[in-house]
């Protein structure tokens, strides 16, 4: 069964300065002029390339808005869910004040070293706590005593768990704390009413429960491949 498209808006309600559509050579341009690459960050993203499963890295100017939302926010205590290579884990890591604890969960070792050896380049080791685990046993193993008590959580991990992942950051996640979740526009398919593949519909599901779910503030941005951020209400 086909998800429930929205109808196409009236001409009179469409927005008259709408998201501009970002072709190759505006893309080009927006990196030349607002993206400034860490040397290091830039050797990571590069030796990701060498991977078939390269695309799943954080592109860089996602990685600057990260690590900007980071100094903005100066949390404290931060969790992120799946780091890959590491390109996100070193763009927040690098960002954080020195006092603040990264706690980063990734499933396979292989990504865990290569990301563990850039962090150690960067002398932010110390800084970051790392899990070579299966993300939602350790989630549920920080209820009882971690409720509540993250300031800034950060989701770019499988999609089968998306909408778990998100329940329980949501209980993790400190009232006014800011959760952001990558990949929210997944490619565009989300929109195709021709895509009914298994991810494609947990997005869409993920994206409408963000949606209704009024304990929380969302923007949705069309940033690499769609960036959803988050702030939990906070409590009356």
């Amino acid at each position: 069964m086909l998800p429930n498209f929205p109808k196409p808006l009236p001409e009179e309600d469409k927005p008259v300065n709408r998201t501009v559509n970002v072709d190759d050579r505006l893309y080009q341009y927006l990196v030349d002029v607002s993206v400034r690459e860490d040397d290091l960050l830039k050797a990571l993203r590069r030796e990701t390339a060498q991977y078939h499963m390269a695309r799943m890295q954080l592109s860089p100017e996602v990685g600057q808005l990260l690590a900007l939302l980071v100094k903005l926010q100066a949390p404290q205590k931060l969790l992120e869910i799946g780091v890959f290579t590491g390109y996100s884990t070193l763009s927040m890591a690098m960002a954080m004040q020195k006092n603040a604890r990264l706690v980063a969960i990734e499933k396979k070792q292989m990504w865990l070293d290569i990301a563990t050896r850039y962090l150690e380049q960067a002398g932010v080791m110390d800084r970051v706590t790392t899990y070579c685990d299966k993300a939602l046993p350790v989630m549920q193993s920080f209820l009882a005593a971690e409720r509540e008590s993250f300031d800034f959580i950060f989701i770019d991990a499988d999609k089968q768990n998306l909408l778990a992942y998100y329940q329980l950051a949501k209980q993790l996640l400190r009232p006014g704390g800011c959760l952001l979740i990558d990949n929210t526009l997944w490619w565009g398919n989300v929109a195709d009413e021709a895509f009914t593949d298994k991810d494609t519909s947990i997005v869409r599901e993920l994206n409408k429960t963000l949606h209704q779910d009024m304990d929380i503030e969302l923007s949705l941005i069309p940033i690499g491949d769609g960036l959803t951020l988050i702030r939990k209400t906070p409590k009356d």
